[in-house]
């Protein structure tokens, strides 16, 4: 074999290495327009994993899916907008494409809608909207989204001060060990609100789990308890 032939040879491996760690059936799937392997390959890309890190490559794959019509893959482009790490950032961007996932009742998008709304990313702040989409993430089983849920209705906060909806919610949140949420529902129970009965043994179990779980001023709550 020649030297020019070598090293033709070499340059087309090196053309070839992007794609020589992705499965080929998964390849196929994905070029076919299975959406799910779309997904995964651009997970590849996005990540690094098997293959060399190509953001370019993992947004195309990532549109390809988000094109026809899956809503975790217009979640993620979302998010890539959003965060700004692997493209530039562009919260309205971001918003269209997690609008497009919402509707679809993706979860993970819905809320992150209620935190751009919150925040004003993107869009003009309004509690209201921002607690409409949390509303919707939380009934759909996100932990995250139940913890604003309830600390709106705490808070009077885009949606009525109400109490006893404020514990329902830190309730569902804390069943999922959400710390922060066992905390409120420890302080709930020590302060007798949102019709809960006062007890201090009920605040002090609930503070233990937020402690277990990881959460710093529950220590101080229980310490605060036992003076």
């Amino acid at each position: 074999m020649t030297r020019k032939v070598i090293l033709m040879t070499f340059a087309g491996v090196l053309a070839c290495s992007a794609w020589a760690q992705i499965p080929a059936s998964l390849l196929q799937k994905a070029q076919a327009g299975d959406t799910q392997s779309q997904i995964q390959v651009g997970n590849m890309y996005a990540l690094g994993q098997g293959v060399s890190r190509d953001p370019d490559r993992a947004m195309d794959w990532f549109k390809k899916a988000a094109e026809k019509g899956s809503p975790e893959a217009q979640y993620r482009l979302g998010g890539m907008y959003d965060v700004g790490r692997i493209t530039k950032q562009d919260p309205e961007t971001a918003i269209t494409w997690y609008v497009m996932a919402a509707k679809q009742n993706y979860r993970d998008a819905e809320y992150r809608l209620g935190v751009m709304y919150e925040q004003g990313r993107g869009v003009q702040a309004d509690y209201i909207t921002a607690a409409k989409w949390y509303l919707r993430a939380a009934e759909h089983g996100r932990s995250e989204a139940q913890f604003k849920v309830a600390e709106f209705y705490e808070q009077g906060q885009g949606l009525e001060q109400d109490y006893a909806q404020a514990v329902k919610w830190y309730r569902a949140a804390a069943l999922q060990r959400r710390p922060e949420a066992e905390f409120k529902m420890g302080y709930f129970c020590e302060q007798g609100l949102g019709g809960m009965p006062k007890s201090k043994d009920q605040a002090i179990e609930w503070y233990m789990k937020s402690m277990k779980d990881g959460f710093g001023p529950a220590q101080d709550a229980l310490r605060a308890l036992e003076q």
